[in-house]
C-alpha cells in the first residue's frame, strides 16, 4: 500500500501542498425505507479542508502548477466478517476512468463533490444469479454460500436480520504536476461501520449547535434582480454528524440565512447551497434589497433547520454569530496609529476578526495569525490555503490553519495553539520573519529554517537583550534592522514577560493597532 509520506510533493511549485489527508468521518450504512431499497447506502463526511480544496479545484491547479487534480472516495466492504476485505494493492493507483459505484467489482471508486455529507450506493441487489452476467460473476466471487437468498423474481437478496455488512472508506487525491507523473495522496481507512443484525439506528438529536460564519463580502453578481454577497460557513462537528445520520433516513438539515440592510429588520434570503457544506456560500438579496454597495451596512446570520423527508419541520439551531460589512475598519484606536491604520485598511491587512473592534486592546495569538496571513498574501500575491490536517486540539480557526500550513507558526506545543493567549513582541517578530522567509526564500520551510540565514546589519544590542529568547533573537534583530518592530524607549525591546509581576500587567504584549502598524511597515519596507 502506498504511504502518503513518500509522495513526490517536491515536484510541486509550493511545499504547502498537503502531505496528509484526513480519513472520512461519521460513516453510516443504511437501506432506504422506500424506493431503491436494493442497495446499501454509504453516508460519510469529509473534512472542512478537503471540502474547501474540492470547491477551489481550479484555483489549486493554477496555484500549484498542476495539469490535473481530482478527489475520490474508495469503499471497501466485508460481509459477516471484519477480515474479508476486498482491498487490492492496485487500489493505490486510481485508474484514469472513474469506477462505477453500482458495480462491486474490484473496488468502488467515485469522484467527490464539495458537499460535507455525501451518500453512495453499493451492493446492488438487482442482479439475477446468472453466470452469463459479468456483473453477477464479479460480485458472486465475493459472496459465500448461505450469505444470500433468491426472491420470487429470481434476484438475489441479503437478509439483514441474519447478516451484517462492514464498510471502511478512504479518500484519494490524484494529481499531476506539469511535466511530471501522476501522484497520489491517500488517507487512512475510516473506522469500520456496520449494517444488519449488528446495526444501531441513528437517533434524531434534541438540539443543533449554531453555525459559525465569517468573511462577508460583496460580489459582482446579481440574481433575481438583486445583489449577491458571499460568506464562509463553518459547520460544528455535532451538526456534521447529525447531517450524516439524517440522510439515510431521507431526512435533511438545511442552512437558512437572514440579512439586515441599513439597520432594518431581518429578512430571509436565498442561498446558493442549503446543504451542510463547509466553505464559501452565496446569498442573493433580491428579497431584501434592490441594490447594495460596499458602503451599505449589511448584516447576515444563519441557522440550521432539521426536516423530515416529507418536509415536516423538526427543530432549529440558535442563530449564528452576526457578520457584517460597511462598518468602519476599527471601533477605537490611538491617535498616533490612525495614519498607518488607514494604510492597513487600504492594503487589505485588517482581518475580519479585527474589523470594527477596539484596536487599543492586546492582540491574541489567533488574531495575529490572521494578520500574518494577510501580510503573506500582500507580499506574495498568493492566497493562502489551510492545512488539510489540523494538528491543534484547541482551535479550528481557518486563519490559524493557513498560518500553520505556511510555516508561520507551529503552536505552543505539539497539539496546542493557545488561540486566546496574548501575543508578546518577540513572538510577533518571529512570526513575521517567517512570513518574509516564506515569500522570499525558495525552498524554505519551518523544518529547514536553520539552513537559511537572513542578510541584514545587526543593530546595536538592546539594553534588555538578555531577556530575548534564543530562538527569537535573529528575528528580533531582523525586524529592528528593517525598522519594522522598533524598541519601546530607553533602548529597550521588551520582548516578553519574565516575572509573575510582568505577566500580571501584560508586560511586552502587543496591541491590535501595534500589530497592524507593524504589518503595514512589513509590506511597505520589504515588498
Amino acid at each position: 500500500m502506498m504511504c502518503f509520506a513518500l509522495l513526490p510533493v517536491t515536484a510541486l511549485a509550493d511545499e504547502s501542498f498537503p502531505t496528509a489527508l484526513e480519513a472520512p468521518t461519521d460513516v453510516i450504512l443504511s437501506i432506504p425505507k422506500r424506493g431503491h431499497g436494493k442497495y446499501v447506502y454509504v453516508t460519510f463526511n469529509k473534512s472542512e479542508a478537503l471540502s474547501a480544496m474540492i470547491n477551489k479545484k481550479m484555483e489549486i491547479i493554477k496555484q500549484f502548477d498542476l495539469d490535473y487534480i481530482d478527489f475520490y472516495i474508495q469503499i471497501d466492504w466485508s460481509l459477516d466478517s471484519k477480515d474479508d476485505w476486498k482491498y487490492h494493492p492496485n487500489w493505490d493507483v486510481v485508474n484514469s476512468s472513474v469506477g462505477d459505484p453500482y458495480f462491486e467489482g474490484e473496488y468502488v471508486n467515485k469522484i467527490l463533490s464539495s458537499d460535507t455529507t455525501e451518500r453512495i450506493p453499493i451492493l446492488n441487489q438487482n442482479y439475477k444469479p446468472d453466470p452469463a452476467n459479468s456483473n453477477w460473476r464479479e460480485l458472486s466471487t465475493h459472496l459465500k454460500e448461505g450469505q444470500y437468498s433468491i426472491d420470487e423474481k429470481g434476484e438475489f437478496y441479503i437478509d439483514w436480520t441474519k447478516h451484517t455488512v462492514y464498510v471502511r472508506t478512504r479518500f484519494v487525491i490524484r494529481y499531476k504536476p506539469k511535466g511530471g507523473d501522476f501522484a497520489y495522496l491517500i488517507s487512512d481507512w475510516s473506522p469500520v461501520a456496520a449494517y444488519g443484525k449488528d446495526y444501531k439506528p441513528f437517533e434524531i438529536p434534541e438540539k443543533l449547535e449554531a453555525p459559525v460564519i465569517s468573511g462577508l463580502r460583496m460580489t459582482d453578481r446579481t440574481l433575481n434582480g438583486g445583489p449577491v454577497v458571499a460568506f464562509n460557513l463553518k459547520n460544528p462537528e455535532s451538526v456534521r454528524k447529525a447531517s450524516a445520520g439524517a440522510k439515510p433516513l431521507s431526512d435533511y438539515i438545511i442552512v437558512v440565512a437572514e440579512v439586515s440592510i441599513g439597520g432594518g429588520e431581518w429578512k430571509e434570503v436565498g442561498l446558493s447551497d442549503r446543504d451542510i457544506t463547509d466553505g464559501e456560500l452565496y446569498a442573493e438579496l433580491a428579497r431584501a434589497a434592490e441594490s447594495v454597495s460596499e458602503d451599505t451596512h449589511v448584516k447576515l446570520r444563519t441557522r440550521y433547520q432539521y426536516h423530515k423527508g416529507n418536509g415536516t419541520f423538526v427543530l432549529a439551531s440558535d442563530w449564528s454569530n452576526v457578520i457584517e460589512f460597511g462598518v468602519p475598519a476599527w471601533g477605537n484606536a490611538s491617535q498616533w496609529a490612525t495614519a498607518e491604520l488607514k494604510k492597513a485598511d487600504e492594503l487589505g491587512l485588517i482581518p475580519d476578526s479585527l474589523r470594527g473592534t477596539d484596536l487599543t486592546k492586546p492582540i491574541t495569538r489567533l488574531e495575529f495569525a490572521a494578520v500574518c496571513v494577510k501580510v503573506y498574501e500582500a507580499l506574495s500575491g498568493t492566497k493562502a490555503i489551510p492545512a488539510v490536517v489540523n494538528p491543534f486540539t484547541d482551535t479550528k480557526d481557518i486563519e490559524v490553519l493557513k498560518a500553520y500550513n505556511l510555516g508561520i507558526t507551529t503552536g505552543t506545543s505539539a497539539d496546542k495553539f493557545s488561540p486566546n493567549e496574548l501575543l508578546n513582541r518577540e513572538q510577533a517578530a518571529t512570526m513575521l520573519t517567517r512570513v518574509f522567509k516564506r515569500v522570499t526564500i525558495p525552498g524554505w520551510t519551518i523544518q529547514t529554517d536553520s539552513q537559511f540565514k537572513l542578510s541584514y546589519k545587526k543593530p546595536a544590542p538592546f539594553a534588555d537583550d538578555a531577556k530575548i529568547s534564543g530562538w527569537a533573537k535573529d528575528s528580533v534583530y531582523f525586524m529592528a534592522a528593517n525598522e519594522i518592530i522598533k524598541g519601546t524607549g530607553n533602548n529597550m525591546f521588551s520582548p516578553r514577560a519574565t516575572t509573575p509581576e510582568e505577566e500580571a500587567r501584560n508586560y511586552a504584549t502587543a496591541t491590535r493597532e501595534q500589530a497592524l502598524v507593524i504589518a503595514v511597515r512589513m509590506v511597505e519596507n520589504l515588498r
